[in-house]
């Protein structure tokens, strides 16, 4: 079968972003990856529906924590540039959306803090753990959309800036992985929102980050909104 000619397209991109696997990944179908042997590039090539692709596995973090909150809107009155994150769930396999999906995200503000958590900031002094900002879960709808309004992430030492997701179906955890922004716009925004301007730029780039194994298949789309920036990804999941 094909699944059988093809290795996991998890896995596939999760090796190709770390540079080792020694090849490129390329259609083998209409929704997998297969490798072309012999390449020494890492770079990510699409399959031809590329939406269809199983989005690869990314580190948990130490920050999240299950907390329930239903909600669209997670900025509790955060300062920052405005963004709208739109995430569509889709079968890897069919490309049909997948309706129910729970979305779970969280994220840094634009000091580059965690809610829910003590040791925050660089001096890891500051207590967060009553707070619960940048957090929340939403449903996918008929068309596998979920939707939140909240602001464009800030950054802390040694990490690009990020969005963490969780996607939970039929009572399981599906993936876990982390979504990225393109750097010129991440530098527009700091440069441009006084939010930020405390921290200045930040001091890892998309490419020098140690933990976006998957960058090119986990970058979301960025477009300017009327308020702000609208973020748009595909996440990919087995469904059965």
């Amino acid at each position: 079968t094909q699944a059988g000619q093809c290795l996991s397209r998890r896995r596939l991109l999760y090796l190709a972003g770390l540079g080792s696997s020694g090849a490129v990944l390329a259609a083998c179908g209409s929704d997998a990856l297969r490798v072309v042997e012999g390449s020494t590039s890492s770079t990510v090539v699409s399959a031809t529906t590329p939406d269809c692709v199983l989005t690869p596995e990314e580190i948990e973090g130490p920050f999240y924590t299950d907390l329930n909150l239903v909600r669209s809107d997670i900025t509790n009155g955060k300062s920052g540039s405005a963004l709208d994150l739109k995430v569509t769930v889709v079968d890897a396999t069919t490309c049909a959306p997948i309706r129910d999906a729970t979305v779970d995200i969280w994220h840094a503000d634009a000091f580059g803090l965690y809610s829910a958590f003590t040791g925050q900031g660089d001096s890891a002094d500051i207590d967060t753990s009553a707070e619960s900002f940048l957090r929340g879960v939403q449903s996918t709808d008929a068309d596998g959309i979920a939707t939140f309004t909240t602001i464009y992430p800030g950054w802390y030492s040694g990490r690009t800036t990020h969005v963490h997701l969780k996607i939970h179906f039929a009572d399981r955890t599906h993936v876990t992985t982390q979504l990225y922004f393109p750097d010129d716009v991440t530098n527009t925004v700091y440069s441009n929102n006084d939010a930020y301007a405390e921290r200045g730029p930040k001091d890892t780039s998309n490419y020098d980050d140690g933990f976006s194994a998957a960058l090119n298949s986990l970058r979301m789309t960025l477009s300017e909104s009327a308020t702000g920036n609208l973020a748009t990804h595909t996440i990919g999941i087995e469904k059965a």
